[in-house]
C-alpha cells in the first residue's frame, strides 16, 4: 500500500457512492442493473476525485483508483460476465473523471444518471468488446429515473 493516504478518501468515496446510488435507485443498485452501472461509475469518479485532494499527480490517482476497484472484483468475484461488466463501468467512471476533472459532484451525478438511462444491456462477453468506454453496460433491465 504505497499510497496509504488514499485509504481514507477511498472509504469515504465508497460510502458516498452507495448512499447516492440508494437515493436514486433504492436497492436495485445491488444487482447487475443500470443502477449498478451508475454506482460503479460514480464510485470510481469519487475515489479519483477525493484522492486528487491528497495528490495532484493524476497518474497516481488514476492508478490507485483502478487498482483498488479491480481488487474489489478479485476479492468479491461474481461470474465472468458480471465482473467484466463491473470493470467496464469502473473504467467509464474513470473516463468521466479524466475528461471532467473540474465539475462538481452536482454536475457529475446528472451526467452519470443520463449514462445509466442509456446503459446497454449485454448478454455475452463479445458484446462488451463493442461497447465504447464512455457507455455504461448492464445485464438486468430496470426502469431508471
Amino acid at each position: 500500500m504505497a499510497h496509504f493516504w488514499f485509504i481514507w478518501p477511498t472509504i469515504r468515496a465508497t460510502n458516498q457512492a452507495v448512499t447516492i446510488a440508494t437515493q436514486h435507485f433504492g436497492a436495485s443498485h445491488h444487482r447487475n442493473t443500470p443502477a449498478n452501472a451508475f454506482r460503479h461509475a460514480l464510485w470510481n469518479y469519487l475515489i479519483a476525485s477525493k484522492c486528487s485532494n491528497w495528490s495532484k499527480n493524476a497518474t497516481k490517482v488514476v492508478t490507485w483508483t483502478k487498482k483498488i476497484t479491480e481488487l474489489h472484483e478479485l476479492i468479491l468475484p461474481g461470474n465472468e460476465l458480471a465482473n467484466t461488466m463491473d470493470l467496464h463501468n469502473n473504467a467509464a467512471g474513470l473516463h468521466v473523471y479524466k475528461t471532467n476533472t473540474e465539475p462538481s459532484l452536482e454536475q457529475v451525478i446528472p451526467l452519470l444518471l443520463a449514462m445509466a438511462k442509456d446503459s446497454v444491456k449485454i448478454t455475452s462477453m463479445e458484446e462488451v468488446i463493442n461497447v465504447p468506454k464512455d457507455q455504461l453496460i448492464h445485464m438486468i433491465e430496470i426502469d431508471t429515473p
